[in-house]
């Protein structure tokens, strides 16, 4: 989703930095994406005795997600449309 905002270079915790600092995201959803990121990434990196994710680890990652796309594409439209309808009632 950050790269279809434009924020193809870097790492992804370095891209959720700038839609942070560009104000794309809040800071609170950067912390909440690097959390998602980091917890997402411990199953490729940890030993092979820790457990596996759960069904409620793939939850959140999914809740983060959807708020995520709401927030860059969803909303911005909304607001998009609100300001045409206004626009066009304007006298």
């Amino acid at each position: 989703m950050l790269k279809a905002k434009g924020l193809r270079k870097g790492k992804l915790g370095q891209r959720t930095d700038r839609a942070a600092a560009r104000h794309l995201i809040t800071e609170d959803m950067a912390k909440w994406a690097h959390r998602v990121r980091l917890d997402a990434n411990e199953p490729r990196h940890a030993d092979e005795k820790r457990p596996l994710p759960s069904a409620e680890d793939g939850r959140r990652s999914l809740d983060f997600a959807l708020a995520l796309a709401q927030f860059l594409f969803v909303l911005p439209a909304r607001v998009e449309e609100g300001l045409k309808a206004v626009t066009k009632e304007a006298p």
